[in-house]
This record gives C-alpha cells, sequence and structure tokens, in this order.
C-alpha cells in the first residue's frame, strides 16, 4: 500500500473502534443537537464573500512527505493564527503520518475564534459528526477518496456546515459538478507521489463555477500571489508557515502573506 491507501485503511478502523464506544446514530444525534446552539453557520462560505483572497493557515506538525515539521504546541500554533490576519484555520485530525487527532480540533477552540476546517481524509459520515460535535465549522470532502459526496454535502448542509471539496484534475471536477459544491478545493500537490505543481490551480480555475481554494505547494509569498493571480479565492497554506519554530518569524511571515494577497 502506498501512503494514502495506509491513511485511509487506518481511518477506516479507526472510525469501526469508534463506532463501537458511540454508535452513529448516537453521534448523529449529538451533533445535530450541537450544531442546533450554533448562531454562526456556513462561517467558511461567508468568509469567502469578502470579495479578495483569503488565507487559511494550517495546524499542521507532521506529513508524509516531509515528517516532522514543529515542535510548537497547539495552543502556540492557533494563538498565533487569532492574532494575525488569518481568515480561517485548518486543523490537519490524522494520526498516522501527520501526527495530531481529533482533540486537537476540539482543543484549538479554546484559542481562537475564528472558523475551524477538519482536514483529513474523510471516509465515512461518522466523521463529519465527529468534526460537528468537535467544533469545525467545514470538511475536507476528497473526490476519489470520499465514497459518496453527494450525501455528504447533504449531511453538511443539514448541519449548517460548509464542505471544501477537494479535486485534483479536471475529471474529479467533471465528477461532482452535478452536486454543484460551493466550495472547490484544488490540491496543487499529486497525492501519488507527493510532487507538487501550482499552474494545477491555473489549469483547473476555469472549471470550477463557485469559490476555489487553492491547496498546498505555497513556499513564500511570491507562490501566495501567483495562486491570487491564478484566480483562487483563498489560499490554504501549511508546511511553509511552520517551517520556523520562532513565533515571530512566523507571524511576520503570516502578515508578509496577507500583504501579497491584498496587493
Amino acid at each position: 500500500m502506498n501512503k494514502v491507501e495506509e491513511i485511509i485503511a487506518n481511518n477506516k478502523k479507526i472510525v469501526e473502534e469508534s463506532k463501537k464506544k458511540i454508535p452513529t446514530e448516537i453521534l448523529k444525534n449529538n451533533a445535530f443537537d450541537y450544531r442546533s446552539t450554533i448562531s454562526s453557520k456556513y462561517d467558511f462560505q461567508d468568509m469567502l464573500n469578502k470579495n479578495r483572497c483569503n488565507l487559511i493557515c494550517e495546524y499542521k506538525v507532521a506529513s508524509p512527505s516531509r515528517g516532522p515539521i514543529s515542535n510548537l504546541s497547539l495552543g502556540d500554533i492557533i494563538g498565533i493564527y487569532e492574532k494575525t490576519p488569518v481568515d480561517a484555520i485548518s486543523i490537519l485530525t490524522e494520526n498516522l503520518y501527520f501526527n495530531s487527532n481529533l482533540k486537537n480540533l476540539k482543543d484549538a477552540k479554546k484559542y481562537t475564534s475564528k472558523a475551524l476546517l477538519r482536514k483529513d481524509f474523510i471516509i465515512d459520515e461518522y466523521m463529519i459528526y465527529e468534526a460537528a460535535v468537535n467544533d469545525a465549522s467545514c470538511v475536507l470532502l476528497i473526490e476519489g477518496i470520499c465514497p459518496d459526496i453527494e450525501g455528504y454535502l447533504n449531511i453538511c448542509h443539514e448541519l449548517g456546515m460548509d464542505a471544501i471539496v477537494e479535486c485534483h484534475s479536471i475529471r474529479d471536477i467533471l465528477n461532482i459538478e452535478e452536486y454543484d459544491p460551493p466550495i472547490i478545493g484544488v490540491n496543487n500537490r499529486n497525492l501519488k507521489n507527493f510532487s507538487i505543481n501550482l499552474e494545477t490551480t491555473k489549469k483547473l480555475k476555469e472549471y470550477v463555477p463557485n469559490y476555489m481554494i487553492s491547496e498546498s505547494g505555497v513556499n513564500n509569498t511570491d507562490d501566495a500571489k501567483q495562486l491570487k493571480d491564478y484566480g483562487a479565492d483563498g489560499i490554504l497554506i501549511g508546511s511553509s508557515v511552520l517551517e520556523s519554530n520562532d513565533k515571530e518569524i512566523i507571524s511576520s511571515y503570516i502578515h508578509n502573506l496577507h500583504r501579497a494577497l491584498e496587493n
């Protein structure tokens, strides 16, 4: 198995174990009950209505392609994002290669009022309900990995949550266009070999009918501006933000990214 296949197999195992502790129907009811108390709905999509390129930064302390990335604590990282011009925050919850978990999603809300994305390889509706009760505003659904894009989009809508449908090719977008997802994420990373090509965003832009978030591959402010110029409504940045363990350097980099997206 390749690394993505290993992650999917591991997620399936974790979900089945979780279902034994809290059955799907109970978690589903808990999710709808909890979301009914939330005043802000669809805040990821609301963020994209600002008519500018938005900055989404990620809690990502490790990855399959780079190994360990940051030694900073969750509180340190989210605290930086709260105090800087970050529009929303992505929380990796995968444990096998990204060294994270669902608890980090819940705990992140202690340090920020900004919208949270659960970023994971979602392979069961159970994971959407988990995201809902752990304060996520949005989930990532990967075309070709998520088994029921249409059904999961409907679940998110019923919960008052947003979903980013991640695509890697024109074929991916054509596969899901009938569902008319409000937000499509274009991943510049090839999940088979982890190579990066920012031109993927440019190539796919004309096929995206609504909002487009460009994911992966930003190593500097020039990359961010390039993706903005390609028409991205938002840019999701992970590794390059956290390359330093110096909080001042991270903060300065975020401010520079923000300026690049404004110009």
